[in-house]
């Protein structure tokens, strides 16, 4: 046999090198931003016909009910999310799970309780700044149980969807073909241009909703905990809507317990679109930002 077309046999006792991966195209920031978008409309679209179907049919009037399903009317984001993952990102679904009691950090039940600690404990601290600034004033509503625990679980369905869409989807996608530095700028930067058009919005609420995203960008590189990002995420909003009836990112608020009577600027609240317009706000979010890290830091250092 010629010697020129021996095939070359590998050295004995060395494997040969893995294949790289090959990075897909729908991995690209274009792709992932275009596929996000298209999720976010027809699932608003979906929700918003799901939704007012739903009312007539229940012959719902009230604004204050119908408050609530303008919240619930992302679960049409909710399942296109789950529904494209399922087909085209199977273990970016997978990662959407239960990690189980032993399952170390991740999406655990204990983390989704601190995190509506969390997300409740610095919305309440930017409020009551804000109220001792004398910028806010506040009359008791009527206590109704049962539509603070329904509006509860149509806030996390709202808070849900657009976590699933930029901490879930979107961070995972972008991380695949770049790395976590690019995910996290992508989905905070894609988060902060959902609410370009919101009434009353400024320069620093963008700033504060970017930031925010990046907080919790960094729950989900060191923790790997989406359970975490939507429960804080649904406190936040709910706190700030529900509970204390103020503009939830210029939304105003119908129902709440606590009824706002009066407001005015300053560095620590703003009138149209609230607390998220104020530096209190970046303030505490920075502070999140850093106790993720030490914390992370912690455990790297004493496993």
């Amino acid at each position: 046999m010629n010697e020129e077309n021996k095939t070359p046999q590998p050295l004995e006792g060395i494997a040969p090198a893995p294949a790289k991966p090959r990075k897909k195209v729908r991995h690209m920031i274009w792709a992932v931003c275009l596929i996000a978008l298209a999720l976010m409309t027809l699932g608003q679209l979906l929700g918003e016909i799901g939704t007012a179907v739903l009312a007539r049919a229940l012959n719902i009037t009230d604004g204050a009910t119908l408050f609530l399903f303008m919240y619930l009317s992302f679960i049409g984001i909710d399942l296109l999310v789950l529904l494209y993952t399922l087909l085209c990102e199977r273990p970016i679904f997978r990662s959407f799970g239960h990690v189980g009691p032993n399952g170390g950090s991740g999406n655990t039940w204990k983390l989704f309780g601190l995190g509506l600690l969390v997300g409740f404990g610095m919305n309440a601290l930017c409020i009551l700044a804000a109220w001792l600034h004398g910028d806010l004033d506040f009359s008791r509503g009527v206590f109704r149980p049962l539509y603070l625990l329904a509006a509860l679980g149509c806030v996390c369905v709202q808070s849900g969807a657009e976590e699933l869409l930029c901490r879930g989807y979107m961070f995972a996608a972008v991380k695949e073909r770049y790395n976590i530095y690019v995910a996290a700028a992508v989905n905070a930067l894609f988060f902060g241009a959902l609410h370009l058009m919101n009434n009353g919005v400024t320069v620093l609420s963008i700033v504060n909703i970017v930031l925010f995203g990046l907080a919790l960008s960094v729950v989900m590189a060191k923790a790997e905990s989406l359970w975490f990002c939507i429960a804080v995420h649904t406190a936040w909003n709910y706190s700030q809507s529900i509970f204390f009836g103020l503009p939830n990112s210029g939304i105003v608020s119908r129902g709440s317990f606590l009824h706002l009577e009066a407001s005015t600027d300053s560095a620590l609240y703003s009138a149209a679109f609230g607390v998220e317009g104020a530096v209190t706000t970046t303030l505490v979010l920075l502070a999140l930002t850093l106790a993720v890290l030490l914390i992370a830091r912690r455990r790297q250092a004493n496993p």
